[in-house]
This record gives structure tokens, C-alpha cells and sequence, in this order.
């Protein structure tokens, strides 16, 4: 019977110390958002919704008036509206979960969700709503999507029998192997007098090492299984209750508003492409018609593609390629900038960013990263200026939406892991040159 050794002051020592490395992995990033230069500070949490209840903080905006507009989707789908202290103030029914919310340069309200658009004026009446211009041909996409669906079936049935048959070949190969090593082991037993019991033994075992030959020769001369005399047989289809359940997602899908934004006379909005993988934008009037498909197949990292548009033009944060691009009202590329950050100080980091990006004074462009929480600016046309500033923010790639307050003194940054919104306010207004949080709500 064993013992357990004694506890040695080594082992412990080992163990204590790996557990110390796991807890500063994990705190790395935190760490990191605190202690990153820029101009501005995390000072406050807003609060939105509990973590774990049936509500979601999906998006937000902060309005002309310095005013922060959150997006909850759950039981009730609303605007809950909070005063530049962050107090809340007000909450706004609407008729679908908010995706996507922006404020455009008159004051009005755009917001983008399961196919819908609606125009809202600045107390939170609805004054327009209109199906999605991607939307205006959803029968056809339908057609599409289920014959996607059939495609992607038969893909998958093809997949399946290929490796049916490299799983078979293997087999084949093994036993031939192992018939190979009976029969050497057969004839240097053969002269042998004594041993009459083992070569019946490895005759038995040859016998079904080829009964196991002949059944997977059988398969691979056959591998779908196709009866003699029979037609050709149609490509599996799948089950209709299947096939159904995975069309229905696939619209959903395609419903998706991921990015909303209004310049002096138009708004654009980002969507799941209806053609293939990918994002479409799309083009309305502020009265959420004439709409007009300006791009296409953007590629985009964690279901993300920010599209937000000011005078200068329409900037899309190309995530998968560490980059910002900016295209006309009618999809041409105007300019575009950024790399990853082993390539120069106004780099990227990590595998998919900038994931957002938004607009502050005189036109300039933010950026928000996930994974750090970092924030940077950049001019309109696509000089880097400085860092902004970082927030404590739970790793990982997802959306982090953000918004500048008017006079560029706040800056506010999307935690929809944990239901709430970000301050950084600026540390010379703050008159705090070492950037330490004033409060955390």
C-alpha cells in the first residue's frame, strides 16, 4: 500500500506560485487599463442592467444635449435615457429590441433592430418607422437562404462520407498489416512439432483479421451504401424541422443591424450580408427610404462592423485587418489608415481591431479596441494624435461601442459583459495630472 509522501515545502511553494501567475494573467489587462497614458481617466460606471437578469444592454449613443441613451432588449424593449451625471431620467418604449442606436448632427434619433428602422425626435417620440432597405427583398433572401441551407447539407454529407472513407482505407491498411505479421508468424512456427496449438490459434486469427479485410473492402467498393439496381440516389436532404429551425436563423441573421449612423443628410446602416459572409451597407434618406446598397462582403471579426458617418465621409472599422477605411456617401474609398500595433505606435492590438469607432470635436476620429479597452484619436484624415485613455474592461472580442460627449471632455465606452456603460473624463479638466478615478459608480 502506498503513502502519501509529506508535503513538501517546495512542492507547495511550486503551486503557490502558479497560482500567483494565473491570478496576474488574469489581471494583466485590468492592470493595464489603469495604468495606460492618455489624456483621459476612468471616473464612473453607469450602470444599465443587472448581470444574470433577463435584461441586455445591447448598444447606446450620447445625444447633443450630453445625455446617454442606452439599448435594453428583454421583456420590454426601451431606451432608458441618463443625464450627463448619469442619473437616470426617463425610459422610451420601442416596438423592436434596439441593435444599433445613433444620434445624427440635427438631434434626431436613429435606431436599428430585426429588420426595422425608426427615426425618433429628442423626447423619444417615434416619428418614423420603415422596414430595413435590406429587408425590401426578404422572400427572395429567403429562397436563397434555404437553398444555402440545402447546399450546406449536401457539403456536409460529402464531408462525412470522404472521411467514412479515409477511416475505412486506415482500417483496411491495419489489417493487411497485422495478416502480414500472422502469416511470418505462421511460417516460422510451421517445422515447429510443438507447436500445432499456436498455429491453430493463428490460423483462427488470420481467418478474422480477413473476414474484417473482405467487410471493409465491401464498404469502400460502396461507400453510400447504394443498392444494386437502384437510381442514383437524390443528395440527403435534411430533415424539414431541421431545415426550417436553420433557415429561421439564417434570416435572423440577415435581420441584424450591427452599426446605424446619420450624416447631414443621410443614414447608414451595417448588416449581414444577404449574398454570401460578410456585411452589406446600406444607404437611407432621414426618412428612412430610397434605400441603396453602397458595399458589400466587409469582413468582420466576432459579428462586428462598425459603420459611423459624419461630413468627411463614412468610416468603417475594418476589424480583421487592423485598419479604418472611409468611403463616400456612394461607396468609393476615400482614404484609410492603421496597422497592428508591432508596426508603429498607432497600432492595433490584438487579433480583430479597432472594433468601433465614433467622432468627436472638429471631425475627429476614436477608436476603441477590445481586449484592452483602449481608445485612441486620430485626425479626420487619418494622422494619429494621441491616446485617449483605457477603461477596465473583461477581455475578449466583442463589440465596445463609444461616444464622445460634445466639448470632447467625456468619453464613454460599451461593457455589455457586464450591463454597463464606461466614463473617462478628460484629466485637465479634472485637474488630475495623474489620472487616478475620482468615483466609481
Amino acid at each position: 500500500m502506498f503513502r502519501k509522501p509529506p508535503h513538501s515545502p517546495i512542492a507547495v511553494n511550486r503551486t503557490m506560485l502558479a497560482a500567483l501567475l494565473v491570478a496576474l494573467v488574469a489581471i494583466a489587462p485590468l492592470a493595464r487599463a489603469a495604468e495606460t497614458a492618455g489624456t483621459h481617466a476612468q471616473v464612473q460606471l453607469i450602470p444599465v442592467v443587472n448581470q444574470g437578469g433577463g435584461e441586455k444592454l445591447t448598444t447606446f449613443a450620447v445625444d447633443k444635449q450630453g445625455r446617454v441613451l442606452a439599448g435594453v432588449a428583454g421583456d420590454a424593449s426601451v431606451i432608458r435615457v441618463y443625464d450627463p451625471a448619469g442619473e437616470r431620467i426617463a425610459d422610451w418604449t420601442l416596438p423592436v429590441p434596439p441593435e444599433a442606436i445613433n444620434v445624427g448632427p440635427q438631434g434626431k434619433i436613429f435606431v436599428g433592430g430585426q429588420g426595422k428602422l425608426l427615426r425618433l425626435d429628442e423626447a423619444g417620440t417615434i416619428e418614423k418607422e420603415a422596414a430595413a432597405p435590406n429587408m425590401a427583398g426578404a422572400k427572395e433572401a429567403a429562397v436563397g437562404v434555404r437553398k444555402r441551407v440545402r447546399q450546406q447539407a449536401e457539403r456536409d454529407a460529402g464531408k462525412a462520407l470522404q472521411a467514412k472513407v479515409r477511416t475505412y482505407e486506415k482500417r483496411l491498411a491495419d489489417i493487411e498489416k497485422k495478416i502480414a505479421a500472422v502469416d511470418r508468424e505462421l511460417e516460422a512456427a510451421a517445422e515447429d512439432p510443438d507447436a500445432a496449438e499456436t498455429r491453430k490459434k493463428l490460423r483462427a486469427k488470420r481467418m478474422s483479421y480477413i473476414r474484417m479485410q473482405t467487410g471493409a473492402k465491401k464498404v469502400l467498393a460502396n461507400p453510400a451504401g447504394k443498392k444494386a439496381g437502384k437510381r442514383k440516389q437524390a443528395p440527403p436532404q435534411p430533415d424539414a424541422q431541421e431545415e426550417a429551425r436553420q433557415v429561421q436563423q439564417l434570416v435572423a441573421v440577415q435581420m441584424k443591424m450591427v452599426s446605424i449612423s446619420a450624416s447631414k443628410n443621410d443614414v447608414f446602416l451595417a448588416c449581414s450580408s444577404s449574398t454570401g459572409h460578410g456585411f452589406d451597407v446600406w444607404r437611407t434618406s432621414h426618412d428612412l427610404d430610397n434605400g441603396r446598397k453602397i458595399g458589400e462582403s466587409l469582413r468582420g471579426c466576432c459579428g462586428q462592423m462598425d459603420v459611423q458617418a459624419n461630413d468627411n465621409g463614412v468610416y468603417v472599422a475594418e476589424n480583421t485587418r487592423h485598419r479604418v477605411r472611409c468611403f463616400s456617401r456612394d461607396g468609393a474609398q476615400l482614404l484609410e489608415f492603421g496597422s497592428r500595433a508591432s508596426e508603429g505606435e498607432a497600432g492595433f492590438e490584438g487579433c480583430c481591431n479597432p472594433m468601433n469607432v465614433n467622432f468627436g470635436p472638429k471631425q475627429t476620429v476614436y477608436t476603441a479596441e477590445a481586449g484592452s479597452g483602449r481608445v485612441m484619436r486620430f485626425s479626420p484624415d487619418g494622422k494619429f494624435l494621441e491616446v485617449v485613455g483605457a477603461v477596465e474592461l473583461v477581455p475578449g472580442c466583442k463589440k465596445v461601442s463609444i461616444a464622445v460627449s460634445p466639448d470632447g471632455g467625456r468619453v464613454y465606452m460599451l461593457d455589455i459583459t457586464r450591463g454597463h456603460i464606461v466614463v473617462m473624463e478628460s484629466k485637465a479638466a479634472a485637474g488630475r495630472p495623474d489620472g487616478k478615478t475620482l468615483s466609481m459608480r
